[in-house]
């Protein structure tokens, strides 16, 4: 209902004024909804003396001031690329969740201190049908809240979006737990307010510090997802004249600023003037149909030589004996007057740790039955994915 009445457009979620529209839409239900949970919350929490329900409103406070700095996070972050950032200002969506987590992270931390206080000296409480009341309202709202963002956040791939959904989720669990130690109390006469209130906090700083670390790695760098990878690949290898590709790099911006390079390796002695534009098609569609700028180095390779084919041949069967999944690709030949030099490339998956050594070792015993002499030059490159 949200998407039909306030985002024009709200399907095509690849145009960046429709994704801002996400994020201020969002940002103003957060607001809206959290400064109401706030009010009522703290008044029922000054009315029965609970620091559990009045740390849960002041909480609902710091919400409302994350879903403003998510506003602004997607105000600026589609700001258009400048001199001083030629990348876009993507990012600042990233910083946005950071920024959140951190305050998420403060409140857990100022929680703790309050419910100690109230473990030392712990006060009597006050609870009704009307204490009652408002937190069943209160974690209805926090569910309507959380499942939004979400929707929100998976339609437009959101990390600051997602941070709030999380927020939510954890305010939904403290609240239940919340509205549990009443009834607990209320029952059995026992004064847990304080340690309940510790709990949440807990609870809290734990959840706001997996945050930080989801909303560092972006801008860290993390891999591309195996369907980025697998489109970009797609799309090399149903073009003409393409026999193999190698090298895939990709840096993210943010969402809607993806960078890419690769190298693609072609018939030495095909029609270089045809096989450019076949590669100047393929960067146009690569930004076209997946929003990536792709940048695509081309390898000739010399595909009518015997002697190089079965040496490539001979290569390939020496380094399935190491490990049968291994990968190769650049392999090319240097003669020269007393030995000829065989250098190629093999791909390692990270935590794996290849033995060039044996490797070689196995490959001389490869080449042992060919005419001359031949020295191995093997480049290690690190699996994207």
């Amino acid at each position: 209902m949200l998407k039909r009445l306030f985002i024009k457009d709200y399907k095509n979620v690849n145009d960046p004024d429709v994704r801002e529209r996400y994020g201020v839409v969002a940002g103003l239900f957060g607001i809206t909804t959290n400064f109401i949970l706030f009010v009522i919350k703290l008044l029922i929490g000054l009315i029965s003396n609970s620091i559990t329900i009045i740390a849960d409103a002041v909480n609902n406070l710091s919400d409302a001031g994350s879903s403003i700095l998510t506003m602004i996070g997607f105000k600026l972050s589609n700001r258009p690329a400048d001199k001083d950032h030629p990348f876009g200002h993507a990012r600042y969506e990233e910083i946005t969740a950071l920024i959140v987590a951190i305050l998420v992270m403060c409140i857990g931390v100022l929680f703790a201190k309050s419910s100690l206080d109230k473990i030392i000296t712990p006060q009597e409480l006050t609870i009704n049908a009307v204490t009652y009341a408002v937190l069943v309202i209160a974690v209805v709202l926090k569910l309507i809240q959380f499942l939004t963002y979400i929707d929100f956040s998976n339609a437009i791939s959101s990390d600051a979006i997602k941070a709030a959904a999380m927020d939510s989720r954890n305010d939904m669990i403290s609240t239940t737990s919340v509205l549990l130690s009443m009834v607990v109390m209320q029952v059995f006469k026992i004064n847990i307010d304080g340690w309940v209130g510790l709990a949440v906090s807990v609870f809290v700083i734990i959840s706001a510090a997996k945050m930080v670390k989801e909303a560092i790695s972006p801008m860290l760098g993390v891999p591309p997802t195996r369907e980025m990878v697998e489109s970009v690949y797609d799309l090399i290898d149903k073009s003409e004249g393409i026999i193999g590709r190698h090298d895939l790099i990709m840096h993210s911006y943010g969402v809607g600023s993806v960078f890419a390079s690769i190298h693609v390796e072609v018939d030495s002695k095909c029609d270089i003037i045809h096989m450019h534009d076949t590669i100047d098609n393929i960067e146009r569609e690569a930004k076209s149909e997946l929003g990536i700028q792709l940048t695509i180095h081309m390898d000739p390779v010399d595909v009518s030589n015997p002697v190089r084919q079965k040496l490539y041949e001979l290569t390939v069967e020496g380094l399935k004996k190491y490990d049968s999944t291994i990968m190769l690709h650049d392999f090319r030949l240097v003669d020269g007057p007393t030995h000829t030099n065989v250098l190629f490339d093999i791909i390692e998956p990270f935590g794996v740790k290849y033995d060039i050594d044996r490797i070689t070792e196995i490959l001389y015993q490869e080449y042992s039955k060919e005419e001359g002499t031949y020295y191995f030059v093997i480049n290690v490159d690190k699996k994207m994915n």
